[in-house]
């Protein structure tokens, strides 16, 4: 007896239909946490230049910071926790190139008390957050021969539970997840006529809509009578490279503002400028590039003549009171938007893409959102 194959076609009943504006770390985050349960996620993303996540080289280290803010803290360090958890997840689903590793953090300094003050805290916070990992004080030898570049004369504080991650290369692994749980992708500007998002001129009709267009926020909202207060803050940084291995290295906090994360390959990105008043000027600068080589070089001089691959320009979202905000828009139900991450937007990004994910389906959260008001930003 002789059968035929036959391809029944099945149909999906979705519980609802969300679109979420904007690829960013927070955008890809929440379209895949939303993606693994049943719900029909459309991603839509204008793919503007100087996006902040794919110029970005992120440290995973909120413990050793000095920020007062007890929100700000708690949020990055459930963060933190959350990465590993994450990365399993993707890993899982066959996705190995994530763009993060736990290599440690090398928090540099030349001043000893200063650094014991920062011992003195990590310690303090160890009893909470036991994925800290190793908190090790060393010495000017000890700090070279963690990462040898480092020039004579400085402490450091080692802290194993640190990590580096690859702004561009995690979102790719987002979005590669994203295309295994079937969400659509839509490339082009949204635009809102009428509390409906249209992208070239089509509507997009959904249940609830997100909102992580990061610095691109206050234009988007304009149509809805909105005057939002998030605004870009340029950032430039380098990629250089050396004939060394560097997978293993510690990624390197050193006094100022500035970072270097090394990568595979001997590539190490350095960086980065905050500049409040340039717009969305995407212009690399000799006074950027300057201020980044100065404060690199005082730390690892020999990088003077390193290669120099490439230099990058991204725009972080900056909100009035400089910490990240998320939730429902006021006056506006079913909308819902997540922005302000700032220079911690690799950090706190994932994170906060679950915890929107599940505010916008109803599920409870694991921090108060009332601590991270998004009228703030309106």
């Amino acid at each position: 007896m002789q059968t035929t194959n036959r391809i029944v076609m099945k149909r999906v009943s979705y519980m609802s239909k969300i679109i979420v504006v904007g690829a960013g770390i927070v955008g890809v985050s929440v379209a895949y946490q939303l993606s693994k349960s049943n719900h029909q996620v459309t991603l839509i993303d204008a793919d503007f230049e100087g996006r902040a996540t794919s110029a970005a080289a992120g440290i995973i280290c909120p413990w050793v910071s000095q920020r007062r803010n007890k929100a700000w803290y708690s949020l990055a360090s459930k963060s933190a926790k959350f990465y590993p958890q994450l990365i399993h997840e993707l890993k899982e689903q066959g996705i190995e190139e994530t763009g993060y590793k736990q290599v440690g953090t090398l928090v540099v300094k030349d001043d000893e008390k200063r650094l014991n003050k920062i011992v003195e805290i990590v310690n303090k916070r160890k009893e909470h957050a036991p994925e800290i990992g190793e908190i090790k004080w060393l010495n000017t030898t000890e700090t070279k021969e963690k990462f040898p570049l480092v020039a004579d004369g400085y402490f450091s504080l080692y802290v194993s539970g640190g990590a580096r991650v690859h702004g561009e290369k995690l979102r790719q692994a987002l979005l590669a997840a994203c295309e295994k749980n079937g969400v659509t992708f839509v490339t082009g500007e949204a635009n809102f006529i009428d509390n409906t998002i249209t992208v070239k001129g089509e509507p997009f009709t959904a249940d609830k809509i997100v909102l992580t267009a990061g610095a691109w926020f206050t234009e988007l909202v304009k149509p809805l009578g909105i005057q939002g207060q998030v605004k870009p803050q340029k950032a430039q940084i380098t990629t250089l490279k050396i004939e060394e291995d560097t997978s293993d290295w510690p990624v390197i906090m050193p006094p100022g503002s500035h970072y270097m994360v090394p990568f595979e390959n001997g590539v190490i990105s350095a960086g980065t400028t905050h500049e409040d008043d340039a717009g969305f000027d995407t212009d690399i600068t000799p006074g950027g590039i300057h201020q980044i080589f100065t404060d690199t070089f005082n730390i690892a001089p020999s990088l003077a003549q390193s290669k120099l691959l490439k230099v990058e320009v991204g725009f972080r979202p900056v909100a009035p009171n400089f910490l990240p905000v998320f939730g429902e828009l006021p006056n506006h139900p079913g909308m819902y938007a997540a922005n302000g991450l700032g220079s911690s937007g690799l950090t706190t990004g994932p994170f906060i893409g679950k915890e929107l994910a599940k505010l916008v389906v109803g599920e409870p959260l694991e921090v108060d959102v009332k601590d991270f008001p998004v009228s703030s930003i309106l």
